[in-house]
């Protein structure tokens, strides 16, 4: 008989704390969205900034790459990006707003090419067209986008709150 744990069940209660706060979290961005919008901003640059000391790291102990000077530059223009966004919450803001919606008109002309190879499929040429349509009100319409970004990530905070919490039980029970 083998009275072994498996190390990872012993620790089902991290998953069940990081649900519950996944969870608190997605709460409060939808509870107050401007807040947390602004904070979104701030993270957005944070986390350039946490980017440029990587690429800047990999270039000082790398000493073989060949790319080092560009791996510099790199480093050194995420730096300042970074720390520009994060005292600037604002244009953090309007960056992510314009890369989320670029994504989606790119991602809705897409859905229109599959439907010219799939011999003129209609309903993929009408769902391309919304989203396009949802990417572009996304850029021009700062209120729209914004409110879009909290929403999308609030009800992702939530989904993967819930699975961990899930998970956490699931794991107690073993």
């Amino acid at each position: 008989m083998d009275l072994s744990v498996d190390r990872r069940l012993r620790h089902w209660w991290v998953f069940l704390l990081r649900g519950i706060l996944f969870i608190l979290v997605s709460i409060w961005m939808i509870a107050s969205p401007l807040t947390s919008f602004v904070a979104l901003g701030f993270f957005f640059g944070l986390v350039i900034f946490i980017a440029g000391l990587g690429e800047l790291l990999h270039a000082v102990r790398d000493k073989t790459e060949t790319n080092r000077g560009w791996h510099i530059f790199l480093g050194v223009v995420d730096l300042i990006l970074g720390l520009v966004l994060m005292g600037h919450v604002a244009a953090g803001v309007a960056i992510l707003r314009i890369i989320v919606g670029i994504w989606f008109i790119l991602r809705g002309f897409s859905l229109i090419s599959f439907s010219r190879a799939l011999g003129k499929s209609l309903i993929l040429t009408i769902s391309g067209a919304i989203i396009v349509i949802f990417g572009l009100m996304i850029i021009f319409n700062a209120f729209f986008g914004s409110m879009t970004l909290i929403t999308f990530i609030a009800v992702a905070f939530f989904i993967t709150g819930t699975f961990n919490v899930w998970l956490g039980f699931r794991m107690k029970a073993h």
